[in-house]
């Protein structure tokens, strides 16, 4: 039995002459130093951190590393680039760098996975740590689109700007570019003046505001330059399309025959001879002009000092000839009249107890009354111009009335050359101020062309030269003219005072012809 047992033993240990000796296994032994490497807080942008990890044989046989391989889903870190295998013989050891690059405000997480030909341990992880500090722009929302708005409509926005990281973030620079018409606008309200600085957690807010003012797509690029490392220039685009709410056609005709009574009011006063000449002198013009619309007309003449009709009585369609019946009439008037001239208070006199008031042969009710002021001077009626306002105003509707003023510039006066003389004529105040209230017409009594002066007249009183639009505000650019269906390119404008549009003199349209004005209205007014 004692034999069996020391067999046992040299084989397990071996035999020899002299001891027992042990039989030891010979291997690679990998070591990883250290397994969890952790860069703490760098600021991003700024900072990145660098550290090491040993890969060490402890065994007695040499180890044979694969390369390392990275897993790193935020790819902020990277190590050594080695391509082939690594023989680290017994008891040596390779180092390995990791870098750690953070690029925002962010808790990052990877791990090395190293494999070898150590039995025991053929895959250690090396796990990586690292936290990045910054200011991290946010914006709510991160664009819009207003759609489809009609046009004059305003709609407006909050952008807010802020800060969800956990360092200050500086808002350097906010600027917009825009389509035009500028319909998309930006405001700052009462924020300070750049830059903004906006600690973690907080926010501001800029408002923009969408107004189409025409049909058609608009867009606004807003650009925000911060220190945000990650993203420094944050772009926040906006869109939207304007249309017409509303179109809009009036339909006028105008009128086969004119139905007027003209009331002229000369001044007679010693400085009206050159006046009363020149007028004379192409009455015949504005006659034949006049006449030729084919008006059913009354036309009487009084004075600045008179409300009685000069010449007897007035001229109708009845008078064999007209023309030179006007002409003949303010040849008789003269220049001895009164130095202080109310042709107002005469023109209400008249039309109120005088021959051209309401009952009278001369005035019709259905007629468009005419009253045209001719002086050098001044109105110097009692009480004033706006004294009178009432009179005309229950006297005739508004369309029903025209005032026509041929006096002194406004607001100055003007010059007139006479032979040798060159005189200074005052401002027709008074005059220009009641025609001005009624919305009529004004000339100048020192043109140097009475001619086309007085045929713009007779266009003016004998034919309808402005149609007015039913709808306050239009949109001025979509506004078109349409004559007996034919668009009207040119000839008229639009004035957005009285709202209505304004032919020019000659290009009126003719007895029967229908007027068509199509345009856009505001929405949301």
């Amino acid at each position: 039995m004692q034999y069996c047992f020391l067999f046992f033993l040299c084989l397990v240990f071996g035999c020899s002459d002299n001891t027992l000796v042990k039989m030891q296994n010979r291997e690679p032994d990998i070591l990883v130093h250290p397994e969890i490497i952790n860069f703490g807080n760098l600021e991003s942008g700024f900072e990145s951190g660098h550290k090491t990890f040993a890969i060490i044989n402890v065994g007695d046989e040499d180890l044979y590393v694969s390369p390392p391989v990275l897993y790193d889903g935020s790819s902020r870190f990277a190590i050594s680039e080695i391509n082939e295998d690594i023989l680290i013989p017994a008891g040596e050891l390779v180092d390995i760098d990791v870098r750690y690059i953070p690029e925002t405000y962010e808790h990052n997480g990877a791990y090395v996975e190293v494999r070898s030909n150590d039995e025991d341990q053929p895959v250690i992880k090396v796990l990586l740590e690292g936290l990045g500090d910054a200011p991290v722009l946010s914006l709510n929302p991160e664009g819009h689109d207003f759609g489809t708005i009609s046009i004059g409509c305003d709609n407006e926005l909050r952008l807010t700007i802020g800060n969800i990281g956990n360092l200050p973030l500086t808002i350097d620079s906010v600027q917009q570019m825009v389509t035009q018409p500028i319909d998309i606008n930006m405001f700052f309200g009462t924020l300070p003046d750049l830059p903004w600085i906006i600690d973690p957690g907080f926010e501001l807010d800029i408002i923009t505001s969408y107004t189409p003012s025409d049909v058609g797509s608009d867009s606004s690029l807003i650009t925000i330059t911060s220190n945000d490392p990650l993203n420094p220039i944050v772009d926040f685009e906006e869109e939207g399309d304007g249309q017409v709410e509303q179109w809009i056609v009036d339909q006028h005709e105008q009128e086969e025959i004119p139905l007027l009574d003209v009331l002229w009011v000369i001044d007679n006063s010693g400085s009206m001879n050159p006046f009363q000449q020149a007028l004379a002198d192409n009455m015949v013009d504005f006659m034949n002009i006049f006449l030729a619309a084919s008006p059913d007309f009354h036309m009487a003449f009084i004075t600045t000092d008179s409300y009685g009709f000069q010449g007897g009585g007035y001229i109708n369609n009845n008078t064999s000839q007209p023309a030179s019946s006007a002409s003949s009439i303010l040849a008789s008037i003269g220049i001895h009249g009164s130095g202080h001239e109310k042709g107002i208070q005469y023109s209400k006199q008249s039309t109120d107890i005088g021959p051209a008031a309401p009952g009278s042969m001369f005035f019709r009710e259905d007629a468009t009354l005419v009253i045209i002021y001719v002086s050098d001077e001044p109105d110097f009626s009692t009480g004033g111009w706006s004294n009178y306002v009432n009179h005309f105003t229950n006297l005739k509707d508004s369309d029903k009335l025209h005032m026509v003023s041929i006096v002194g510039d406004d607001p100055s006066g003007c010059t007139f050359a006479y032979g040798n003389v060159t005189r200074t004529i005052g401002y027709g105040s008074g005059y220009i101020d009641i025609t001005n209230y009624f919305n009529g017409s004004i000339y100048s009594i020192c043109s140097t062309d009475w001619g086309l002066q007085m045929e713009d007249l007779a266009n003016t009183v004998s034919k309808r030269r402005r149609f007015e639009l039913t709808e306050p505000d239009p949109m001025e650019n979509t506004i078109e003219v349409y004559v007996n269906g034919q668009q009207a390119i040119a000839g008229w404008t639009y004035d957005p005072i009285e709202n209505w549009v304004e032919f020019d003199s000659g290009a009126e349209p003719s007895p029967g012809d229908t007027i068509e004005i199509k345009y856009a209205t505001w929405g949301c007014e």
